[in-house]
């Protein structure tokens, strides 16, 4: 990110559902994202929230077209961009709020699973190239580029492997299931939220 300002990653869950704006031909997407810290207290055993922060998420341009088709109030976020302040004045007076304007912005993997979705944006690709024309170097001058008319989901690799751990876990009472995801890996201890 170009500039002064405060680059910072909020791990959090969306508490709004995404608003679409089309203001002066930018494109944007606003929602509100909840961090909460979370952490266990060994004395008395629990786990214990500390205070929520409520933080504005703002994405503009080709990132705001993506988040509307992709995340929901209530997934679990993982935001990247610019913190700052935004004020205004309100009915009882002065507002502010934290405003997070976001380079990079997808599913908290830790929390689920997601599959990714590989997007064309064809009159971008064309004003970038210039009036529609192909760039000098044609597709090769973008090796991730993706031809018109192409399926722009590839296979998987990985498709044909099995998901014991998440089927066994499915058909076992949630202790035991937690259990069964954490020993294939999951990354989490069983008992953990």
């Amino acid at each position: 990110m170009s500039g002064s300002g405060l680059t910072v990653t909020v791990v959090g869950w969306a508490a709004t559902t995404p608003r679409e704006i089309t203001g002066d031909g930018v494109p944007y997407t606003s929602f509100r994202l909840a961090a909460t810290p979370r952490w266990f207290d060994s004395r008395a055993g629990a786990w214990t929230d500390g205070q929520t922060e409520w933080i504005t998420v703002k994405a503009f341009r080709d990132v705001a077209l993506n988040v509307g088709s992709s995340i929901r109030k209530g997934d679990p976020v993982l935001a990247t961009g610019r913190l700052r302040t935004e004020e205004w004045q309100g009915e009882q007076g002065p507002r502010s709020s934290l405003v997070l304007d976001v380079t990079a912005l997808g599913h908290d993997l830790t929390r689920g699973r997601a599959a990714f979705t590989r997007t064309v944006n064809v009159a971008a690709d064309a004003a970038r190239s210039g009036a529609g024309r192909p760039s000098a170097g044609g597709q090769d001058d973008d090796p991730w580029a993706t031809a018109a008319g192409t399926d722009v989901v590839g296979e998987d690799e990985f498709a044909e492997e099995d998901d014991r751990a998440g089927r066994e876990a499915a058909d076992q009472e949630p202790a035991a299931a937690g259990a069964a995801l954490a020993s294939a890996g999951s990354g989490r201890a069983a008992g953990t939220p």
